[in-house]
């Protein structure tokens, strides 16, 4: 064999460390064989006796044998820069007004797939499950393995009950584009009818607080900002090979980095999971003006508007506040009825962005229509104009703001005149 996932992981070893579940610590719902983990001398099958060495070990259900290893991490074991206690302590409110639904730790469900593919059709197999869950003080991952394509279908059945549990929270990440379609559409090659558990899928709010700051959205790429470090990591990319030539022959030992992979890959779900609701919960700050946008907008639409505010000064106050952040938090403020700040921040984008019609057509709206000065609003929006293309959708509608501003004007010009001849 080669070395054990438990090397592979021993940047995750901080604190306590990992220990490997023994058939006792499985799942209610999931009864493996009573007897000890056979020898590779008693079994016939040499594949099997691979996968009882390697810590894997055999549940009956009535459609076959599934192979399942379950890896039980201490919550004092840090991942990252945080252990897996502190999720248990944090304030999940928030974080369920973004799932729709109670997140608490003992509902959510951690899922992650490695896939022969990255289809949804019949031909793609997902061949490892991981299912990440706290559960007696542990952080645990139990990862169902399909050694052959015959086993996939008890694999699948199996899950399905698992993921059916009232109340169930999936967490995943691009699970809702990804995993969770491809796991249903294998319940329907099974002529099963697909659970229908509650989703969180991370990436989503990832890229809404970190896209500005990390760009690329990649699992691997967020771990930067959590201080998770996979040095030798296999690729991801590499999975399906490596699952291949086992198929065809190749040793167990070769899938262990798949193993190992699939397992961070969930570990840093509940870690990713953590950061976002301690920076829902407002206990993040950032260097960068984009998290802060991203919080504020979520805030403004859950009417929660003191944090919308907190969160939007924050962000405009970084160096890289940029044309969006400072833009929205003007519309914000127009909307709960700041206009003189709003209008100060409109002159400013106005300045800083020259090409940019919108500010002036703000502050043209403002002096018509709530500080009732026409001039400015006049000057405000044939500077607006200057700045749009003739012929343009834009530059028509401008065009009619200030034909009706010179009427009103007109008008008023005449309403002066009749009163100083009555005089």
């Amino acid at each position: 064999m080669g070395r054990s996932l438990l090397d592979k992981l021993k940047d995750l070893e901080r604190t306590t460390g990992v220990r490997r579940s023994s058939g006792e610590d499985a799942p209610a719902d999931e009864v493996r064989d009573a007897s000890p983990a056979p020898q590779a001398r008693d079994i016939e099958n040499d594949r099997e006796a691979e996968l009882a060495d390697a810590g894997f070990q055999r549940i009956t259900t009535p459609h076959g044998p599934v192979w399942v290893r379950d890896t039980g991490f201490d919550l004092c074991t840090s991942y990252g820069d945080r252990p897996f206690a502190d999720f248990l302590s944090c304030d999940l409110g928030r974080l369920s007004r973004l799932a729709k639904a109670d997140v608490a730790p003992e509902r959510m469900v951690f899922y992650d797939v490695e896939a022969t593919g990255l289809g949804h059709g019949g031909g793609t197999v997902p061949f490892l499950h991981a299912v990440g869950y706290f559960a007696d003080d542990e952080f645990r991952v139990a990862q169902y393995f399909v050694p052959d394509y015959a086993a996939e279908a008890a694999v699948v059945r199996l899950l399905a009950d698992r993921f059916g549990r009232d109340g169930s929270v999936m967490v995943t990440y691009n699970g809702k584009s990804y995993d969770w379609p491809l796991f249903v559409n294998r319940c329907v090659l099974y002529g099963l009818r697909p659970p229908e558990p509650a989703h969180l899928d991370l990436l989503h709010p990832a890229r809404r607080l970190w896209k500005g700051v990390v760009g690329r959205m990649k699992l691997a790429d967020v771990e930067a900002l959590l201080g998770v470090r996979r040095d030798g990591d296999l690729p991801g990319s590499e999975a399906p090979l490596r699952y291949f030539a086992y198929v065809q022959g190749a040793p167990l030992a070769s899938m262990e980095d798949v193993f190992a992979h699939n397992l961070r890959d969930v570990c840093t779900l509940a870690r990713l999971a953590l950061e976002i609701a301690e920076a829902l919960e407002e206990r993040r700050s950032w260097s960068h003006a984009a998290p802060h946008v991203g919080l504020a907008t979520w805030f403004d639409a859950w009417r929660e508007w003191e944090s919308a505010d907190a969160q939007f000064r924050r962000a405009v106050e970084q160096e890289d506040a940029d044309w969006r952040a400072r833009w929205l938090f003007s519309l914000f403020l127009k909307r709960r009825g700041q206009w003189e700040e709003a209008c100060e921040i409109w002159f400013e984008l106005a300045r800083a962005y020259p090409d940019r019609p919108e500010p002036y057509v703000e502050a043209a709206k403002y002096f018509e229509h709530h500080r009732r000065d026409l001039a400015k609003a006049l000057q405000a929006a044939e500077a607006a104009q200057a700045r749009t293309d003739q012929g343009s959708r834009e530059h028509g509608e401008i065009a009619r703001r200030l034909e009706r501003i010179r009427r009103k004007l007109e008008r008023g010009a005449a309403c002066q005149a009749d009163a100083r001849r009555l005089l």
